[in-house]
């Protein structure tokens, strides 16, 4: 007998290329083989994380850090930690003014109702920043009125407030601390109409008031500026 050649050990199938057989060494290279795979494909993964945490955040993506209210808080209503939060805003939802931190409104006073999920903003609240200067008998108000833009309304003017419906005068002559122009409805909300924030005396504030309690469903304060203000 002649000794075995180290080919005859192939094992040939038809219509197939011979293979060596699966022995422990061919077993360990495949091992190895699929280590390397993995760590490839890990090396690959950690390097799309790395590149996706250092890329900037794209325009218009998340929004940017806007101060909601979380519940419903009345007018005169002292602001609590627990009745604010921070939450992203695309800009179109962010009302120029906007607050961006719970502090800036912890502690400040609602100058009207304030409804959840409403954003803050400094118009929307009683504080020595807006009165400062201001005799000490006054009190900032805010007021629903029709179209500030129209009207050019900005702080520091003097302006009359007329009721719709009756046109009857609801104050003259009142210092603008504020204005927040109207928000448009967002998903199921309803629209917010533009506000000013007034400096008034008591008996003004009280002709607001009731100009204000006489307003139907809607309706708003007419703001005229008056010459020179």
């Amino acid at each position: 007998m002649g000794s075995t050649r180290p080919w005859s050990r192939w094992r040939t199938v038809r219509g197939r290329s011979p293979s060596w057989p699966d022995g422990p060494r061919r077993r360990q290279a495949r091992r190895n083989r699929w280590r390397r795979w993995s760590a490839a494909a890990l090396a690959a993964t950690a390097v799309l994380v790395t590149v996706g945490a250092v890329r900037p955040a794209p325009a218009g993506g998340a929004g940017e850090p806007t101060l909601v209210m979380v519940r419903d808080v009345a007018a005169g209503a002292r602001l609590a930690t627990e009745d604010v939060a921070v939450a992203p805003r695309a800009r179109g939802q962010r009302p120029a003014g906007a607050m961006a931190s719970v502090e800036a409104a912890v502690g400040r006073v609602a100058a009207s109702p304030l409804a959840a999920n409403e954003v803050v903003t400094p118009a929307r609240l009683v504080g020595d920043d807006l009165l400062a200067g201001q005799p000490e008998d006054r009190v900032a108000v805010s007021v629903p009125v029709l179209d500030t833009a129209a009207v050019g309304v900005r702080a520091g003017q003097h302006v009359d407030l007329y009721a719709t419906g009756t046109g009857a005068l609801a104050a003259t002559d009142v210092v603008v601390l504020a204005v927040r122009e109207a928000q448009e409805s967002a998903g199921l909300g309803t629209a917010a109409p533009a506000r000013v924030t007034l400096a008034l005396d008591p008996t003004q504030a009280g002709e607001v008031a009731k100009a204000m309690s006489a307003l139907q469903a809607g309706q708003s304060l007419i703001v005229a500026v008056r010459r020179g203000a």
